[in-house]
């Protein structure tokens, strides 16, 4: 359910300050009913519109920002920018079903870390602000499996992307695949039977060989390129 990627360890001592920014009450409310009862999560401030939004960026201190797609006149590039003085916050966004492909390639792109469906239950909310508060990107595996629907992959040791072949083991792919699909190391180590150590090591070899920093940078490359043999 989450691609992990650990940026930073960070303090759960004191509460998940949060922001919830949703246009529709019954979404918000919700949304804020549930943190709440959490018991370590705090939320700091709730919003419905963008200006609202843009004072809360600019005056509170935080640490997640639950922001939904539907703000009307959302510019993530400028709320972002916003969150310069809340280094450590992280933006999770909540989107439709129904979401538009090119709108979760342009957030990677701008550095979200998170996203949610609006069907999602309790227990994966709270669990993808826990990840994405300790680093972890996290992308619900359905959505995931929405992306690369129809996408192919070699199993023969080549991958092309725009035109460069990367040469790839047989057990490379499948963790890739695997990342893709949101598995976290442990849930990888699982399904090929070898230690998360060794799923570590092969994620190394394979960030070298695409020339990617991390796995939202994976994740990130498997959408421009199809990873298509």
């Amino acid at each position: 359910m989450v691609a992990q990627h650990k940026e930073a360890t960070q303090d759960k001592s004191e509460p998940i300050r949060t922001v919830v920014a949703c246009h529709f009450p019954l979404l918000r409310e919700g949304i804020s009913k549930i943190l709440e009862e959490e018991g370590e999560i705090d939320v700091i401030s709730r919003v419905s519109n963008l200006i609202d939004l843009i004072q809360s960026c600019e005056e509170s201190e935080f640490d997640i920002l639950l922001l939904d797609v539907e703000i009307r006149g959302l510019n993530l590039q400028r709320i972002l920018g916003l969150m310069k003085k809340n280094r450590e916050a992280k933006v999770i966004l909540i989107i439709d079903n129904d979401y538009n492909e090119n709108l979760l390639i342009n957030a990677i792109r701008s550095g979200v870390r998170g996203y949610l469906v609006k069907d999602t239950d309790s227990k994966h909310l709270i669990k993808s602000i826990n990840a994405v508060y300790s680093g972890e990107l996290w992308v619900e595996r359905k959505l995931m499996g929405k992306v690369l629907d129809g996408t192919t992959y070699s199993t023969k040791g080549t991958v092309k992307g725009k035109g460069e072949i990367y040469d790839l083991t047989e057990t490379e792919i499948k963790i890739i695949k695997l990342v893709l699909n949101g598995y976290t190391n442990k849930d990888v180590a699982n399904e090929l039977y070898i230690s998360e150590k060794t799923v570590k090591f092969h994620l190394y070899k394979v960030f070298k060989k695409l020339k990617v920093k991390n796995r939202s940078e994976l994740i990130l490359f498997g959408f421009r390129h199809g990873l298509v043999s």
